[in-house]
């Protein structure tokens, strides 16, 4: 049986774990698929990479500029961008209004995951579909094999927590969960031939955030965010309402299509790309995140909520509720 047992290896579930383990707790990560870090995501084609999930970081308070500062200092971050350009409604792109550094990972976000998933106990490739509580412990259940553990702590979008722990969840808690709604988006990602690199560097910018514009989100240069990129790479998120049209349309190749068309006038030179994939995200960002950092369920054993849904909706309000848990976890042990 586990001490702690974290579902979901994403910003919330890993800082949960690694706060935790560093007080001595003796903890142990699921997650359904191979990798770590949930929208740290980054897919490799051929001799490059791109970032599919969080575009960037940019800490706001304290505690997460802290992390920050360790990553830069692991050479795993690195200032990418002094400012973030906008792209108005009416496609007019506008300059950066301030001072504004964003941090990417030169080899890939995924190696932010890595970090601060490193000498965690972490079995992937389990899906947790069921929670039920036994006496003072907790059950879980995948398609094919069961565990067991004193506390649990679920760092999942609220309907996919909903859906293995409801049963065992209090009406207020439920109810609060319910209330939390996530947009989708859609991303492409497109290589380009190493002969257009010249076109990529006269670019005179390397991120366009969409306001309020119908089809695009996000614009980057994601090959600028490493050392020595060999080729221009290019990923265009698209808006809420272009993914709410377009989410389950048969042909992901038309919608890529699509949202290069959106951001050709913005990259002029980076045409006809090598390699051009799409990615659906079904929970991209909450539209109506609780106020709370974490809830918890009234049950016969603690059982815990978190993720970007609590205090916010980006990697930072992740952070912070998955730190928080852990700290209220730390607290309760104290008192006994």
């Amino acid at each position: 049986m586990f001490e702690i047992a974290v579902i979901g290896a994403g910003v919330a579930g890993l800082t949960c774990a690694r706060k935790l383990q560093q007080a001595g707790r003796r903890v142990v990560v699921f997650d359904k698929s191979r990798g770590l870090g949930g929208r740290l995501a980054t897919r490799r084609l051929a001799d490059t990479h791109a970032d599919h999930g969080v575009c960037y970081l940019q800490p706001k308070g304290t505690a997460f500029g802290k992390l920050i500062d360790e990553l830069v200092n692991e050479q795993i971050l690195r200032v990418w961008t002094r400012g973030i350009h906008r792209l108005s409604a009416d496609g007019v792109l506008q300059p950066p209004e301030k001072f504004a550094p964003c941090y990417a990972a030169p080899s890939g976000a995924t190696a932010i995951a890595k970090y601060l998933g490193q000498n965690l106990e972490i079995i992937n490739g389990q899906a947790i579909t069921a929670i039920s509580s036994i006496g003072n412990r907790w059950q879980l259940d995948s398609t094919d094999n069961q565990w067991s553990a004193e506390q649990v702590v679920v760092a999942l979008p609220p309907a996919q927590a909903l859906a293995i722990a409801g049963r065992v969840t209090d009406t207020h808690c439920s109810e609060r969960m319910s209330l939390v709604n996530f947009t989708t988006s859609i991303t492409a990602i497109a290589v380009f031939p190493k002969n257009q690199q010249t076109a990529a560097d006269q670019l005179t910018w390397q991120g366009i955030q969409g306001i309020n514009h119908p089809v695009l989100g996000w614009i980057s240069l994601d090959s600028s965010k490493q050392l020595e990129p060999l080729q221009p790479v290019l990923v265009v998120q698209s808006s809420a309402a272009f993914a709410a049209e377009y989410f389950d349309a048969p042909d992901l190749e038309m919608v890529g299509q699509r949202l290069l068309a959106g951001a050709a006038p913005f990259a002029m030179g980076l045409n006809s790309p090598e390699i051009l994939q799409v990615h659906r995200w079904g929970y991209a960002f909450a539209q109506n995140p609780l106020p709370d950092l974490f809830l918890t369920a009234q049950a016969e054993a603690p059982i815990y909520f978190c993720g970007d849904w609590c205090g916010g909706n980006r990697v930072e309000s992740a952070f912070l509720s998955g730190s928080t848990v852990a700290e209220k976890i730390l607290d309760i042990h104290a008192v006994f």
